[in-house]
């Protein structure tokens, strides 16, 4: 892997993630202050009805003992998501191209945490004429607000909490939650939902500006697990 690359992946931006397995060895990552960022890009506004968001990420696993190269394009379609587009788009990245990522999708979703707790949150799904596989969900503020006025910032071990609560199991496959760094970081584990196959969850998070950003970013194939590097080493 390209050397300069490997230090950039460590600390990644929401966008970075998003696309990281379209580029991954052929090139540097651009800086934060060079990238574009999801507010920038994407315009869909959110979504009035709240959705959990462990439904979101369960509604992308594959179901228990179906076997598929990739899931429909209508998965998520009964959840309340804005979509940009009404249908997936020709993918305008050439790197992604050809990396087989030849259709893209983004949206954002009001999503939820527990009974209170309600954030918004931007979905984006890449995949090929044949069906999804990819997604990313990322949540750019972890700031909630309180209807009293007050607030306090979410982390991602309260995040896993929640999903925990909701149903979802996690195993660790890749890196260490004692040894990731509190500002920066990548985990991958297995994650499962009742009903259906695991696949791996890649957490990365960073904090540009003390302001953390974290990205769940499904991955179905043990290849793209590979490629992430844990900051720990």
């Amino acid at each position: 892997m390209n050397p300069t690359f490997r230090r950039h992946a460590r600390r990644l931006s929401a966008k970075t993630v998003l696309m990281l397995l379209t580029v991954v060895g052929l090139a540097p990552s651009p800086t934060p202050a060079q990238q574009p960022t999801q507010r920038q890009t994407l315009r869909a506004q959110p979504a009035a009805t709240p959705v959990k968001l462990s439904a979101v990420l369960t509604a992308f696993l594959v179901d228990s003992g179906v076997r598929t190269t990739g899931l429909p394009w209508t998965t998520g379609s009964a959840l309340p998501i804005r979509w940009t587009t009404p249908r997936p788009v020709p993918n305008t990245d050439p790197a992604a191209v050809k990396r087989g990522m030849t259709k893209t999708r983004d949206g954002k979703f009001l999503g939820t945490l527990g009974d209170s707790i309600a954030l918004g949150m931007y979905i984006s799904v890449w995949g090929t004429d044949s069906g999804v596989t990819g997604v990313s969900v990322t949540l750019d503020s972890m700031l909630v607000e309180l209807k009293d006025g007050s607030g306090f910032f979410l982390h991602r071990e309260m995040l896993e909490v929640a999903l925990r609560n909701e149903g979802l199991t996690f195993q660790p496959l890749k890196c260490k939650r004692e040894t990731e760094g509190a500002s920066y970081g990548n985990l991958i584990d297995a994650m499962k939902a009742p009903g259906k196959t695991a696949s791996g969850l890649w957490w990365a998070w960073d904090s540009p500006q003390q302001q953390t950003t974290i990205v769940l970013t499904i991955l179905y194939r043990r290849a793209e697990m590979n490629q992430v590097e844990c900051h720990s080493g």
